[in-house]
């Protein structure tokens, strides 16, 4: 099949970039692993940031010192204040496009705070924004003709004499392994926070696929060790209760009624108030009880709904049980602020992607933003790439390897269970790659993971039905997995600091003279990793030589 571009990820920014490369009159194909509305843009609550004309007592250069200050340091100033700047182009389109966002009295778009800003910047449609704007992008992308694959996984990035020339793909319906050949390529398949198995608000399959397969392909990955965990989930199922409740008043609060924290503080500090207050003894709940039924389901109507199909919790009445779980990952696929990579027309964006925009720590509400106005200019970029470039030849020995790939882990004989090897994965890493780490933790994990990695290759499918076959899925998103937590808890040992989300109880000071740079990963020869600290104009000096000699 050929494309001109080829969008993998059907979140917001991969809608976006679809659009928008359709709309330069190209041939897009958008795949997706699964449908789109189970991506995590569409399961996003609370909201997306922006300076609006009618946004009281706020500006853009409050939005960019908000982000820059979450970012404890580490966010890219020029990618930030594009960002803001631009976000207010992103809520027109989207409202033009029949994005419903609530408003107030004025008929304004009505706005919410967000931990850790200075203002009510986040614009909402109750606390299902994230399933209204997918829902949107989606429409839009169907009515423009870009062509869409669902249940299709990504398994590999085809070259030709080091160019792009496609990519190969699981079609899941009869697991055949084809090829997509495009002129350029945009990676949007998103973060890695699933691998926290049973402790994550992400779904299972959160792999990290985008992330294991751009390190096989040699592009690097930058600070991997940056997992931001959700400070309200449900206590036992890792469901997520949106910042939008305490955005609109409720509190955080012990078992004797005991409100020991600020709600509205940056998500990293919030969470570890909260595991240190669960470390001495006490339970930990969120209260709703005093901002009354009528609000709660006017503006919280999804966090009622999770907390009585999840917890058995009416919140109108009762106090809901809560913990942090792994939720964003900042960490991701190295790009500039033009959405390109290390490997020519090909192009990352939205949760997989390293924007420099949240550093080490996201604010909320940012999330939507980067995802739509990252995912737009990856899609124009994309686009002139593709009308620049032409097709190259796609090598189909590389086709037949993850063919033969296939059949050895489905015809091969089963001796593990997969399911409770990625519940231990989970709970390893919650346990010693969580909110709190140090040295002999991350070496835990560290040991465990490459102890899995041995008995993964036993893995193969009891069910040798070549139909739909979840096994089989299941199997290569956990090895995925396993490549992406290696590179996270090499990472996480290697910074010796506290920043951000990356608490090191062992090294509990943030260190600027070594350490206010990026981690990256490169993968050399076979499965060696390596890691080096780097600023972003240190990793670019080549590109803009190219570039300013107009040899791109």
């Amino acid at each position: 099949m050929l494309y001109d571009v080829v969008v993998v990820g059907s979140g917001i920014s991969g809608l976006y970039a679809a659009l928008y490369a359709r709309r330069e009159g190209l041939k897009v194909a958008l795949i997706s692993k699964s449908t789109p509305l189970r991506s995590n843009s569409a399961v996003a609550s609370g909201g997306i940031n922006a300076v609006l004309k009618t946004t009281r007592h706020d500006s853009c250069r409050d939005h960019v010192s908000d982000t820059l200050n979450g970012a404890d340091n580490l966010g890219r100033f020029s990618a930030i204040s594009g960002m803001v700047v631009g976000a207010e182009a992103i809520i027109d389109e989207l409202q033009k496009m029949g994005v419903m966002f609530d408003t107030d009295e004025n008929g304004s778009i009505a706005q919410r705070p967000f931990g850790g800003t200075k203002a009510k910047r986040t614009c909402y449609i109750a606390d299902k924004t994230g399933a209204s704007i997918t829902q949107t992008l989606l429409t839009q992308c169907r009515k423009e003709g870009v062509k869409m694959f669902s249940n299709h996984l990504m398994l590999s990035i085809a070259t030709f004499n080091e160019k792009l020339s496609g990519i190969t793909i699981l079609r899941r319906r009869d697991s055949q392994v084809i090829a997509f050949a495009c002129k350029s390529l945009v990676l949007a398949g998103g973060g890695y926070a699933g691998i926290y198995r049973g402790h994550s608000t992400n779904s299972q399959e959160s792999s990290g696929d985008m992330l294991a397969l751009a390190l096989r392909a040699k592009m690097r990955l930058v600070n991997m060790e940056f997992v931001q965990f959700h400070p309200t989930t449900l206590l036992n199922s890792g469901t997520l209760i949106s910042e939008a409740a305490r955005g609109e008043g409720a509190i955080i609060v012990d078992e004797t009624g005991h409100r020991f924290t600020d709600e509205l503080q940056t998500r990293d500090k919030l969470s570890r108030d909260i595991v240190r207050h669960q470390l001495a003894g006490h339970k930990v709940f969120l209260d709703f009880r005093h901002l009354g039924e009528a609000l709660i389901d006017k503006k919280l109507p999804s966090a009622r709904k999770n907390a009585l199909n999840g917890a058995g919790i009416d919140i109108v009445t009762e106090l809901l049980p809560i913990t942090p779980s792994a939720h964003y990952t900042m960490g991701g696929i190295w790009s500039r602020d033009d959405a390109s990579s290390d490997i020519d027309n090909i192009f990352v964006c939205g949760e997989c992607a390293y924007s420099g925009v949240h550093g080490a720590n996201r604010l909320g509400g940012n999330s939507l933003l980067e995802g739509a106005y990252f995912g737009k200019i990856a899609g124009i970029n994309a686009a002139k790439a593709a009308k620049k470039g032409k097709f190259q030849p796609i090598d189909y020995a590389q086709v037949a390897k993850e063919l033969r790939y296939i059949d050895t882990i489905i015809e091969g004989e089963s001796r593990f269970n997969i399911n409770t090897m990625r519940r231990n994965l989970g709970n390893i890493l919650y346990k010693n790659a969580g909110v709190f780490r140090n040295h002999d933790s991350l070496a835990n994990a560290l040991e465990y993971i490459h102890y899995l990695m041995k008995m993964s290759s036993g893995l193969s499918c009891v069910n040798k039905e070549r139909s739909d076959n979840v096994e089989l899925l299941s199997i290569i998103e956990f090895r995925n997995a396993l490549t992406v937590a290696e590179a996270m808890v090499m990472s996480a040992l290697a910074r010796e600091e506290s920043r951000g989300v990356h608490f090191r109880e062992d090294f509990p000071d943030t260190n600027d003279v070594d350490y206010k740079v990026d981690t990256i990963i490169r993968r050399l020869s076979g499965t060696f990793l390596r890691i080096s600290f780097e600023g972003h104009l240190a990793s670019d000096w080549l590109y803009r030589i190219r570039k300013f000699f107009h040899v791109m």
